[in-house]
């Protein structure tokens, strides 16, 4: 899933005094809702459709998956209350809890999570995430749904053969299938309200039926989504904040004003220059942590430049990771040189060929790529660098362009746009570098080899049979260290073409006020607002 990022705000006035305020922040006031900094606008509400993470803190208040995470991210019964795998790993059956309903009182069954993921998988719902049943886990049938071979529901290798029953059949094991169902990917489908309503109408305030801990209440575009406690919710009584509002904060400086003015609980970040004073003045409530937020810059492969593997090696290694993120964008992530690496300490995988060289080393080879590609003093690369107008990529994508600059002398230019024209963009293929992020559904590699499959379709024009096979067989293994050397060896051949330009790992970073109990450290960034309490 992409995150979502904020960039520049439109229009909030504030108080002359509170403009003046210095970053010690306001007292936290007690009410009943949860005010919480979203970033930019939501890009879907649809839940079978959004890619988008922090829209994905909305999805999970509103939809319960089979399982759900508590605090700290770990897996725990949703609608499932229990579950339990066969022997070969292959298939898993869940347990529906007793009396499940819909925010509207319906009766919840097992076949609306079937019917959910067949949503997601029909080419008609344009999902970007229905990968996750036929490469991250191998769903029997779901690749041919997917590719349109076929619209039959009975060829799918998710069941209910009772009402209180969810049967999911492999083609392969998957241990790590549990932390693919949560509301994120397995979110049921209300049946009557969406034949009623359509596939844009069923997600209209006042039409939206749903099943988790809170229902939508108003939707307001470029300002918030309002949310009330749903009533009907298995668990309601334990749903301690009435209220939740995800508020648009498109620009970091304005959202730690709005913070300090006591108009926001939690957000979205933090501005980058303020961040050390932040620690200082308010320790507590400044909160980073680790995360499985991947950054890459990715090339086109499209553009008859880049697709020289020289050039797209030059352009990679001309890259001084450690002062772009140390001393450029100075946010605390973490320099890397490989994709999947750095998230589970048990998965030993690859970096690029040239990680043992010094930078000194990437730079002098780097140069020789360039000239080797046809480039130099007298015939420059020009690049446009997509990315979006948050301070951090923008941060990034300007340091990136000096050192192409000072190194090779490319003539880069960073076109740097609002959210959904960024991502819009993507599927153009009108772009040259673009300012790329992943993140991750859980600490395992397979969540982003998986995302990179050409049979997956990410929109990378990457053509790769070999990079297919090796996962084809990294999925056929049944015990996690044979599983980690595969997926090491797949990998490789993705480093190995240069495709993109790895990073770092981002962490979170948010203000919480000190009245906000249950916001924890959660890698994948699941904080659902069910277990929060305002004191």
């Amino acid at each position: 899933m992409r995150l979502k990022t904020p960039f520049t705000f439109r229009g909030l006035l504030l108080a002359a005094g509170l403009m003046a305020a210095t970053l010690l922040a306001a007292p936290a006031r007690a009410d009943d809702t949860l005010d919480r900094g979203i970033g930019s606008e939501w890009s879907s509400l649809d839940p079978h459709v959004n890619f988008d993470a922090a829209a994905g803190w909305i999805q999970s208040d509103v939809y319960e998956g089979l399982v759900t995470f508590d605090p700290m991210g770990k897996i725990i019964p949703g609608a499932a209350e229990s579950w339990e795998a066969s022997a070969d790993g292959k298939t898993y059956t869940f347990h529906l809890r007793e009396g499940l309903k819909w925010s509207n009182g319906d009766p919840l069954v097992a076949q609306e999570f079937v019917d959910g993921i067949f949503r997601t998988l029909n080419p008609a719902t344009a999902s970007e995430k229905g990968y996750y049943f036929y490469s991250t886990i191998k769903v029997t049938g779901a690749e041919a749904i997917a590719n349109g071979e076929t619209t039959n529901i009975a060829t799918l290798g998710v069941t209910a053969p009772d009402a209180r029953t969810v049967v999911i059949a492999m083609d392969t094991p998957a241990p790590h299938i549990l932390d693919l169902m949560g509301s994120f990917q397995v979110t049921p489908l209300h049946g009557a309200s969406f034949a009623a309503n359509g596939a844009a109408g069923f997600i209209d305030p006042g039409k939206v039926v749903s099943n988790g801990a809170y229902v939508i209440k108003e939707v307001v575009p470029q300002s918030h989504v309002l949310l009330e406690r749903n009533p009907n919710y298995w668990d309601a009584a334990n749903v301690n904040i009435p209220f939740v509002k995800y508020h648009v904060t498109e620009d970091v400086s304005t959202e730690l004003k709005r913070y300090q003015a006591g108009e926001l609980d939690v957000t979205y970040d933090i501005p980058l220059g303020q961040l050390e004073q932040l620690k200082a003045e308010i320790p507590d409530e400044v909160k980073t942590f680790a995360s499985t937020y991947l950054i890459y810059y990715s090339f086109n492969l499209s553009k008859p430049e880049l697709a020289n593997i020289d050039l797209r090696r030059a352009l990679s290694l001309a890259i001084d990771r450690e002062v772009l993120e140390g001393k450029i964008v100075k946010g605390e992530a973490v320099p890397k040189l490989n994709y999947a690496g750095g998230f589970d300490p048990e998965y030993h995988g690859p970096d690029i060929a040239e990680a043992a060289m010094t930078q000194a080393e990437r730079e002098a080879l780097a140069k020789e790529l360039y000239a080797k590609a046809g480039y130099g003093p007298d015939n420059p690369l020009k690049l446009s660098i997509a990315s979006t107008v948050a301070e951090i990529n923008t941060r990034r994508a300007q340091g990136i362009a000096l050192m192409w600059k000072k190194v090779l002398g490319v003539d880069a230019v960073v076109n740097a746009q609002e959210r959904k024209a960024w991502l819009d963009l993507f599927y153009t293929d009108d772009w040259d570098v673009f300012a790329d992020n992943l993140v991750g559904d859980f600490a395992g590699p397979e969540t982003f080899l998986s995302y990179m499959r050409p049979s997956a379709e990410p929109g990378y024009d990457w053509v790769k049979p070999e990079y297919d096979a090796a996962m084809d067989v990294a999925a056929t293994k049944p015990d996690k260290a044979s599983r980690y050397e595969a997926l090491a060896a797949a990998e490789k051949i993705l480093l190995d073409d240069y495709i993109f330009a790895p990073l770092a790992i981002e962490p979170y970073r948010h203000l919480v006020k000190p009245n906000v109990k249950g916001f924890e450290a959660s890698a994948a960034g699941y904080h659902n607002s069910q277990y929060m309490t305002l004191e």
